[in-house]
């Protein structure tokens, strides 16, 4: 059977999110699975060959207090960034024990690496500044946090959410359209748009026209503003009205 395929059965079968991402961190970029189309009508990704054979490895490490549908989303945002990426960059998902000591907490911020925790509105990052009307919120440069405020998210599409939080993860900012609005939006959030990537290969200083991305009937709309905000929040739209 062709390991492409075996991928896509295995995720579809609901393993967890550790063999998962054993799968996919121990293979080069360039074999992971090449994506289908986004779950919605005349949206589909780039397929671009890939120049290289490995890049730069950024470390997740997943709460454990994650559903396993959560954990499968988990994985499909990370596959699609991986596929975006092209192997300049990719991600590598990796399990945290239960109940982990902060010195390994320490331990993974000084290595670069990306916690990413699930929390309710009684964490503290939830409780002031950008947190208070956010679904989740990454801190951090190299290395850092990506909160995931559990009770805020309702039926919101949590792949879209975590696609957005590791476009920070990869230094972009928010842009006045698309997966990395400041505002959610499901039809937004479908895909990571070239916009996205636009804002990743800035900061990641990655060329461009190596890159995959989503297109799809928007694709000729004209561009808007970037608004330059400092960390990731994914404000509901009733949150962006308040402010």
């Amino acid at each position: 059977m062709r390991l492409p395929r075996l991928i896509t059965m295995l995720l579809a079968s609901g393993v967890t999110l550790l063999i998962a991402a054993i799968l996919l961190s121990t293979l080069p970029a360039h074999a992971t699975e090449r994506m289908a189309s986004p779950p919605n009508d005349g949206w589909y990704y780039t397929s671009r060959p890939s120049p290289v054979s490995a890049g730069r490895v950024i470390d997740l490490y997943v709460d454990t207090d994650f559903s396993e549908h959560e954990k499968q989303s988990l994985v499909s945002a990370m596959r699609q960034w991986n596929y975006v990426l092209n192997g300049f960059v990719w991600f590598r998902a990796r399990m945290l024990p239960v109940n982990p000591e902060p010195a390994l907490l320490a331990q993974i911020r000084r290595s670069h690496g990306w916690v990413i925790a699930r929390v309710d509105s009684r964490h503290p990052v939830a409780r002031s500044g950008e947190g208070t009307h956010a679904l989740a919120v990454t801190t951090g440069s190299r290395g850092g946090f990506v909160y995931v405020i559990s009770d805020r998210m309702g039926n919101r599409d949590f792949t879209g959410v975590m696609m957005h939080e590791f476009g920070h993860v990869l230094g972009a900012g928010h842009d006045g359209f698309g997966l990395m609005a400041p505002v959610y939006s499901a039809a937004m959030g479908r895909c990571i748009d070239q916009d996205a990537v636009a804002l990743v290969a800035r900061a990641q200083r990655l060329p461009m026209n190596h890159l995959n991305w989503c297109e799809g009937p928007a694709v000729g709309r004209p561009p808007l503003p970037m608004a330059q905000v400092p960390h990731a929040d994914y404000r509901t739209p009733m949150a962006a009205r308040q402010r």
